[in-house]
């Protein structure tokens, strides 16, 4: 049996445990630039706001002075989504991470009621550890828990947050009750084409011959029937797998033509590059990097280009991939341009142990390795910028717009600081 944990309203429910004064309040989290709406809280939703709203468009569903609106910080995110899942570590196995706020995993026990008991105590404990409110389910598939995760946060009469699908006549009357665009693995216009041969059910997706799937649609799709009917048959990457490519990029806040500018962010994405490769304990052989104008607006010239470099030996320090990035921004940017937008991406990445040596490579590699785990200690006690490898600022035109930042009180303020260099045992002791 395989268990599902998804964190209900998850950036939503991050600001909150910061802030226990929206609690109760209808909250939106917003994209990068203060753009649209990522994250709604319940009342939010009660009030129409649909997904991906435009910041603009909220006053056309309430008075604007009724929703709070967040401008998104997604390094609180990740901390809390880590401290998560590593309380979901601690009590179950072979996590497969599916995004910032769901994951798998197999259940421990062949005995419902076992594992029914066990994810509710997880439940109150992961509240109680971090603050943010999840739900759960369990099922012979993936599909199904999925589904009976999405039952455990929409029903209200489940006061535990753990629903279970394992009975033939349970799974087959909630599959009738829904609807074939809440099925995972199918999307908008997949839904579409079923609905237009009459398949709105999950249960009727699930009737289906499989040849006619497979044929029809593709083998992933086939396989999603088929987990419906109970048979396991679909993986999600497991947490160890590692990215194939890293990218870090931005759409600035305002429209940049400084030279020193635009570099500046380049920088500064290199140096993230480099970082979430030594937490992966990987490196890359190429970095690439690309700068891009507004492509809408008519009044100044666009302008877009990208430019990789291979390196001679795969490194993951800060200081090699910046020299490559820097090269390769040289390449590409224009003088006179305006840029709305730039990245950096490390690709061609494999596990630091397998690393072969250039013999015309003058970098020192060993010295470069130590230096990046010195500096990773420091930044890990002290905070994540006190020892900068590249030059970079503090702020800046590039930097997202951020209108609506949380302010937190001193005391949570000071909390937030804390938790920073506590792994989540140690905040539990204290």
């Amino acid at each position: 049996m395989y268990g599902l944990i998804d964190c209900n309203n998850f950036f939503v429910s991050c600001e909150r445990a910061m802030n226990p004064s929206l609690n109760g309040r209808a909250v939106v989290v917003l994209s990068g630039n203060d753009g649209c709406v990522i994250s709604r809280s319940n009342e939010a939703k009660a009030l129409g706001i649909p997904m991906g709203c435009p910041a603009f468009q909220i006053c056309n569903y309430t008075n604007p002075s009724n929703v709070v609106k967040l401008s998104a910080r997604h390094a609180l995110y990740g901390d809390l989504s880590r401290r998560v899942m590593s309380i979901i570590g601690t009590v179950m196995e072979n996590l497969e991470i599916y995004s910032i706020d769901e994951t798998f995993f197999t259940m421990p026990y062949n005995d419902v009621e076992k594992n029914h008991a066990l994810l509710a105590e997880l439940v109150k404990k992961i509240y109680k550890w971090t603050g943010i409110p999840v739900s759960s389910g369990f099922a012979p598939t993936h599909t199904l828990a999925k589904i009976a995760s999405h039952i455990a946060k929409k029903d209200k009469r489940i006061i535990d947050g753990v629903y279970w699908l394992i009975r033939p006549d349970a799974i087959d009357t909630i599959l009738r009750r829904t609807p074939i665009d809440d099925v995972w693995g199918i999307g908008r216009k997949l839904s579409q084409s079923l609905c237009g041969m009459g398949v709105y059910s999950a249960a009727q997706f699930a009737a289906l011959p499989s040849q006619f799937v497979k044929n029809r649609f593709s083998v992933t799709t086939e396989r999603v029937m088929r987990e419906l009917k109970g048979e396991d048959c679909i993986n999600v990457n497991p947490i160890t797998i590692a990215h194939k490519s890293i990218m870090n990029s931005r759409t600035f806040g305002n429209i940049i033509t400084d030279r020193v500018a635009v570099c500046d962010a380049v920088m500064s994405f290199a140096d993230m590059c480099a970082k979430r490769l030594r937490d992966e304990r990987s490196v890359a052989s190429s970095v690439s990097v690309y700068l891009r104008g507004d492509p809408h607006r008519n009044d100044i010239p666009y302008y877009s280009n990208v430019c990789q470099l291979y390196m001679l030996t795969p490194s993951s320090s800060t200081m090699v991939i910046a020299k490559y990035a820097l090269i390769a921004f040289n390449n590409i940017f224009r003088e006179g341009m305006s840029y709305r937008k730039a990245g950096v991406m490390v690709s061609d990445i494999m596990p630091d142990e397998n690393i072969q040596l250039d013999l015309f490579d003058k970098i020192e590699h060993g010295r470069q390795k130590k230096l990046m785990e010195a500096v990773d200690t420091i930044n890990n006690k002290y905070g994540r910028k006190c020892v900068q490898m590249v030059p970079q600022t503090l702020g800046g035109d590039w930097h997202p717009q951020t209108r609506h930042t949380a302010k937190p009180s001193q005391n949570l303020r000071i909390y937030s600081d804390q938790i920073q260099s506590l792994s989540v045992i140690q905040l539990f002791q204290q």
